[in-house]
This record gives C-alpha cells, sequence and structure tokens, in this order.
C-alpha cells in the first residue's frame, strides 16, 4: 500500500500496530489529520537528501505557511472540537453523553479522546482534564457552558 512518493520513493505504513491505523482512519474520517511521526521523519529525511543531491533548497513544513499553524498550535495544541470534549469530560460526562452534547458518535468521541491524551500525554482522560485545566487549554467559555 503506498500512501506517499517523494522524490521517486514511496513510503508505505509497514509496521504500524492495526489498532494505531485503525485509529488514523478514523481520525481522518472525522476530519482530522494523521501524521505518524515515524513516517514523518522520512519523509523529512527524503527531502533533505534529495535537495542535497539536487541542491536545491526544499524547506520543511515548519519554515513554510506551516510555520503559523504551528506557533499556533504550540500555544495550544488542541482543536475547538477536542477543547469542547474535554469541558464535557471535566463536567464528569461518559463517552456517551459527549457523542450526545456534541451531535457525534461515541466511535468519534473515543477518536478525539485518544488524540487529545497523545497530544497532552496523558495517560487517561481525567488526567488529559486536569493537564488542560492547569494549563488553561479550554476556552472559559466552553466551561461556563
Amino acid at each position: 500500500m503506498r500512501l506517499i512518493e517523494v522524490g521517486g520513493q514511496g513510503y508505505c505504513m509497514k509496521g504500524i500496530a492495526s489498532e494505531k491505523l485503525i485509529l488514523a482512519i478514523r481520525s481522518v474520517a472525522a476530519g482530522a489529520s494523521w501524521w505518524d511521526q515515524t513516517a514523518t521523519s522520512q519523509i523529512r529525511a527524503a527531502l533533505s537528501n534529495a535537495a542535497l543531491s539536487n541542491h536545491v533548497s526544499v524547506p520543511l513544513v515548519s519554515e513554510t505557511a506551516a510555520h503559523s499553524t504551528d506557533v499556533a498550535s504550540s500555544i495550544n495544541p488542541l482543536t475547538r472540537r477536542e477543547q469542547q470534549t474535554l469541558a464535557l469530560i471535566t463536567k464528569g460526562k461518559s463517552s456517551q453523553e459527549i457523542a450526545k452534547v456534541l451531535y457525534i458518535t461515541p466511535g468519534t468521541v473515543r477518536v478525539h479522546i485518544h488524540t487529545i491524551l497523545h497530544k497532552l500525554q496523558a495517560a487517561d482522560r481525567l488526567q488529559a482534564a486536569a493537564i488542560a485545566l492547569q494549563k488553561e487549554l479550554i476556552d472559559k467559555d466552553l466551561l461556563s457552558e
């Protein structure tokens, strides 16, 4: 399964855990983006090697227009929907209840929670909520609703 081609070389998701691949597919289907850390490293290395061999300057993603997104996400890595999900977690809502409030499926809630855990490097949803509250990553208007 070829997912991307860089410098004439194809990269695939061979070796990725099936759970991670399923989560990636669900995330993308829910409208999120998914970048595997290993694939990203390989793509950056290939771009750097291609630039060196062709004597061409190839800016990395962080050096391009996405830089402004990186700056914004370094301030708050959570999307609005992830913030909404966390706000409901802080109110003690279950995944089923969150799904009903946000008009999404419980599976999508699980994808959001997994992404939140990954972004905040939290062990569970309660720790993620605590981190988000401590770092003020949830908009205040969401907490007061």
